[in-house]
């Protein structure tokens, strides 16, 4: 059964193109500022939907609060250690479409997060210090 294309959802789905891997709470506040009507509510529940139907990625680490992904590409993140924010991060020789992966002892592998660790570019020009 194909998902209903709301106007609600039409703006969360840009303003999840248009923020650089958010927060549902940092889309709620790009949205709201322009749509006020469109409440919290929908705003979390549409982008878990979005993530339960293959529309987004779910990007979840230890502590964070879970950032949200347009591009349901194979892809790597990079996340600063200062302030945790994530970038797309191009690693040459990774085949485009994924690895293969087959785990010894019967682990089923399902999927996979390759993630890189540094210091984004606000960190390292002292603008969060």
């Amino acid at each position: 059964m194909q998902e209903r294309q709301t106007k609600q959802k039409q703006i969360i789905y840009e303003a999840l193109r248009t923020l650089n891997h958010p927060t549902a709470t940092e889309v709620y506040g790009y949205v709201h500022d322009a749509y006020p009507t469109v409440s919290r509510a929908t705003v979390f529940r549409v982008l878990g939907g979005f993530a339960g139907s293959g529309r987004a990625l779910e990007l979840r680490s230890a502590g964070s609060e879970v950032r949200y992904d347009y591009n349901v590409e194979p892809h790597c993140h990079g996340r600063c250690t200062v302030c945790g924010r994530l970038s797309d991060v191009e690693v040459e020789g990774l085949p485009k479409n994924g690895v293969k992966a087959t785990a010894c002892d019967g682990f089923e592998v399902q999927s996979y997060a390759l993630e890189f660790f540094g210091v984004c570019m606000n960190c390292k020009d002292g603008a969060n210090a």
